[in-house]
């Protein structure tokens, strides 16, 4: 069964990963997109499709300067010619709009990879410009609103999307916002989030990363040519954890010392989400050291299922306030359910 153990957890980080070669493949005429690549997970998981020679490799990231480092970066290590930034701040749903926007006239008609890995932790309450707090519309909010937006150029090819989660989903053993009208707009109230309730946001939001990859899976037709999986890269040396303070960061800190692997080794996650297995075996599932795994017993759960089903329809009624896009959009690709 899906539960998280402190054994497990330490097991599974000395677990040696598959060689990138593995699942390597010639991404020629391909068109890849990467969220949060420009730091961490995100740039050495484009620098290894930019080894695949894709077509157009898109880094979609929020600050011009280290972008544009990132890029010539990939460049000069991989001698890619098809690297470029796209500004995304999933932040602001107008940013993530535009995105899309952009992408309609300029993306060239299809994409094949979408790797939803951009999004932050931190223990702080801030509100976002959309009313949302910060935390939730990244990791959670923005990410499904980057990908329902993309659904008309996921579905011309046969397409891969990758959502970035955490084995600190396990964490989450329920959704005590559930008893509110609204889960999410309790989970965006000011005087409710508390330290103790922004202490757990992370690990909430990542439970919320499956539960929108297996709504999403879902509701796909059956004849799609779009496969959505979860991925867990392990504990990695990477900027995720740069807004922590105090004592938690100082343990943060020991802990990937002892435990954490290099930031290229957990890349491999998530190549591996976007190019291994196939439809059959990946639809809608979570992964863990380049394998499929049970999600957390609370997930799967009938419980479970009713909550991913509220934030479902929660998810969509705000994002379908900001875009008429996505109503459309899920209208056209996907089933009712």
């Amino acid at each position: 069964m899906g539960r998280f153990s402190v054994f497990s957890f330490i097991k599974d980080q000395y677990t040696t990963l598959p060689s990138i070669k593995a699942f390597q493949k010639d991404l020629t005429g391909k068109t890849v997109i990467v969220t949060g690549a420009n730091v961490g997970l995100g740039l050495e998981a484009a620098r290894h499709f930019a080894s695949m020679n894709p077509g157009r490799l898109i880094l979609a990231c929020r600050s011009r300067q280290s972008s544009e480092e990132a890029v010539k970066d990939i460049e000069r290590t991989t001698a890619c010619k098809s690297v470029e930034w796209w500004a995304l701040d999933l932040t602001s749903f107008q940013s993530v709009s535009d995105f899309a926007t952009r992408f309609e006239k300029e993306g060239g008609g299809k994409i094949d990879i979408l790797v939803e890995n951009a999004g932050i932790n931190t223990g702080v309450y801030r509100q976002s410009k959309d009313g949302y707090e910060s935390t939730l519309q990244t990791n959670h909010l923005g990410t499904a609103f980057l990908g329902l937006l993309l659904l008309p150029w996921l579905s011309r090819t046969e397409s891969r999307v990758v959502v970035v989660s955490s084995e600190l989903h396990y964490m989450v053993k329920s959704i005590k916002e559930a008893d509110s009208p609204n889960i999410i707009d309790k989970l965006s109230d000011e005087k409710y989030c508390t330290s103790s309730v922004m202490r757990e946001r992370y690990h909430v939001t990542k439970a919320f990363n499956v539960f929108f990859v297996k709504a999403l899976a879902e509701r796909l037709p059956a004849d799609t040519k779009i496969t959505v999986d979860a991925v867990n890269p392990g504990l990695c040396h990477s900027k995720l954890t740069r807004e922590i303070e105090g004592v938690l960061a100082v343990f943060v800190s020991i802990l990937k010392g002892i435990l954490a692997r290099t930031t290229e080794v957990g890349s491999r996650t998530l190549v591996h989400a976007a190019l291994g297995g196939t439809q059959a075996e990946m639809q809608g599932k979570y992964l863990n050291k380049c394998q499929v795994e049970e999600e957390s017993d609370f997930i799967i759960s009938p419980e479970g299922h009713q909550i991913q089903d509220r934030l479902w329809d929660e998810t969509v009624h705000i994002l379908s306030k900001h875009d008429d896009r996505v109503k459309r959009n899920i209208d056209e690709y996907l089933k009712r359910n």
